[in-house]
């Protein structure tokens, strides 16, 4: 083999080694530069997880009201009750957006998970918190607030018995609802305290599940 061609093909070979380690290098570079932002990323989303629990408003005003609208009188001011149920609604909005920011910052991180944008440009990692955005809009206590205010209006001004044993119901849940956030506040706290980071979120939305389901499945009486 000539003397030029054994060169050039050592000089190729050296040329294909080095180009070979320069990648591996790049690559573990930027590798390390990703677990770096995803790491990053994860702080950040347990902070907020942290701050949003434990700042969570409570779910009894709207207990309340609803509680106040169902035991009013049959000849009570019209404009009265159009007002609770304003007010209600108004309530019900706050306490379905705070439990949709809950479910998005309740993600799954592991090594092997990727954030992806998800329902409404929301963040999610895993498939229980997609089902749970979902369930937590067919739960939203606002839905079925709109189609009694329309109804209350539609003949005469007056609630049904089954209109008023609905809105009891919802109040039922919304508190026992209200009483699980409320258990989850004080290990949310005391994380923040301990500078603990919450490693699993998996058990708040395990336990609110069961409740958006029972209100999702008390609504469905003002529909029928």
């Amino acid at each position: 083999m000539p003397k030029h061609i054994s060169t050039g093909i050592i000089i190729l070979i050296v040329l294909v080694f080095i180009s070979f380690f320069t990648f591996n290098y790049l690559n573990h570079k930027w590798e390390s530069k990703y677990n770096h932002l995803k790491s990053l990323y994860q702080q950040k989303n347990d902070s907020g997880y942290i701050y949003i629990v434990t700042h969570a408003s409570s779910a009894i005003p709207l207990a309340e009201t609803l509680e106040k609208i169902s035991t009013s009188k049959e000849d009570e001011d019209p404009a009265k009750i159009q007002q609770l149920i304003t007010q209600a609604q108004a309530q019900a909005e706050t306490i379905n957006e705070q439990l949709l920011t809950i479910i998005e910052f309740s993600d799954g991180f592991s090594k092997n998970s990727v954030p992806e944008v998800s329902i409404n440009q929301t963040v999610m990692t895993t498939e229980l918190q997609k089902d749970m955005f979902i369930l937590a809009f067919q739960a939203n206590v606002w839905r079925p607030l709109y189609n009694i205010s329309y109804n209350y209006w539609k003949v005469k001004p007056q609630l049904n018995e089954d209109t008023r044993k609905t809105l009891m119901a919802l109040a039922t849940e919304l508190r026992a609802l209200d009483k699980t956030i409320t258990s989850y506040k004080e290990v949310a706290a005391d994380m923040a305290f301990r500078g603990h980071t919450p490693y699993s979120k998996t058990p708040l939305l395990d336990q609110l599940k069961p409740h958006l389901e029972k209100i999702k499945s008390i609504q469905n009486n003002i529909y029928n």
